[in-house]
């Protein structure tokens, strides 16, 4: 059974962390700095993905930690280049068959990232605004990382005895769907995992300013890539645009067939497939501390689809009950896809505006739109 330290230990550990505060955002800062991005297959990220995994490996091994970095061989691309996969970090502090062994699990990647995706900062320079740190894994998910390092490293600077096994497995390919990493834990189930009592992810979010959420599950993702195609070659849009069924109108109409502006989900049967959600489930919803209010303006949304905490609460994609589909992973802060049409000197734009507007309005969506062009006169 896990005992909690003292509170005069504790005490002590939180006096240490409050000392050393800029040492550990100092390094948070350098793991910042790695533009560690697993998405884009490009042989200079790869370079800093494995820079990232041997920074983590040495810091786990300056603990004390025994640490096995896992050759995971290469990836093959859709491209046909094979680029090297970054190692999976097992490490082991403690094996005292008296103490419950914890098991974190923690990635080292990051999703890609430029100033001009609407970051008001370098995202690969950790800054400090209003007391909030910014930067690209800052939270997602080095950060998370840092802090059980830093909580094992305040035990050991204090010569305190660990009051569990702790147990690390650190990826560098979880934006990428982790790659290799399912075959690892399979092969790894009566070894490295073996004695596991408790298995730790930080890798979420509080729905809170105030109170740290605790994740009681996880549901799985089924990733669809959709192509509509009309020949092998692309066609010259001032020579065929126009007289061709075009992919891009085709694959438009398809996806504004899956979900209305309601959030409600058109594919037939889909909510057949649906568990009810339980008394029990209700209850806990109920019991969530959520201000919707602080909630939406922390979003900086106008409203959001659902009224009650409940409904917020059971389509929150990170406590989601029933499927939530996207387009992308994260939704974005807005899209703005562009396209044109030929015209004659004397056109008149404004109808094709009012057209759209009018048409955007019939949505009775929560978002704002626009329209803007600029033309080439002939």
């Amino acid at each position: 059974m896990l005992s909690p330290p003292h509170s005069g230990t504790l005490e002590k550990l939180f006096q240490y962390i409050d000392l050393h505060q800029d040492e550990f955002v100092q390094t948070l800062k350098e793991w910042v700095a790695i533009e560690s991005d697993s998405v884009q297959p490009m042989p200079r990220l790869r370079q800093e993905l494995f820079r990232m995994m041997a920074l983590a490996a040495d810091k786990l091994r300056n603990l004390g930690a025994r640490v096995d970095s896992v050759d995971l061989g290469s990836q093959q691309m859709p491209d046909g280049q094979s680029l090297p996969t970054p190692p999976i970090i097992l490490a082991e502090l403690g094996n005292d068959p008296k103490k419950p062994s914890v098991c974190f699990y923690g990635h080292l990647d990051v999703q890609p990232a430029q100033k001009e995706d609407g970051w008001l900062t370098d995202p690969y320079t950790l800054t400090e605004v209003d007391g909030k740190l910014y930067g690209r894994g800052a939270t997602d998910n080095k950060g998370p990382v840092l802090a059980w390092i830093n909580a094992v490293s305040t035990f050991r600077a204090l010569q305190q005895d660990l009051p569990v096994n702790v147990k690390f497995i650190l990826e560098g390919m979880e934006e990428a769907g982790s790659v290799a990493l399912e075959e690892l834990v399979k092969r790894e189930k009566d070894n490295f995992f073996s004695g596991v009592d408790y298995i730790v992810i930080s890798d979420n979010l509080w729905l809170s300013q105030k109170k740290p959420a605790l994740t009681c599950g996880t549901r799985g993702n089924c990733y669809f890539t959709v192509e509509v195609k009309c020949r092998d070659q692309d066609f010259h849009s001032g020579t065929f645009g126009g007289i061709l069924n075009e992919p891009m109108a085709d694959l438009v109409a398809l996806l504004g067939s899956l979900v209305d502006s309601s959030g409600h989900i058109l594919v037939p049967g889909i909510y057949d497939q649906m568990a009810p959600i339980t008394e029990e489930e209700k209850t806990m919803y109920e019991n969530i501390d959520l201000d919707l209010e602080e909630y939406q303006k922390s979003s900086r949304v106008e409203r959001f689809l659902f009224d009650t905490k409940e409904e917020l609460l059971t389509h929150l994609p990170s406590a989601a009950h029933p499927p939530t589909p996207s387009v992308k992973p994260l939704p974005c802060k807005h899209v703005h896809p562009p396209f044109y049409q030929q015209h004659s000197p004397q056109w008149n734009f404004t109808p094709l505006k009012f057209c759209l507007m009018s048409l955007f309005e019939l949505l009775k969506a929560f978002n704002n739109a626009s329209v803007r062009w600029r033309t080439n006169q002939p």
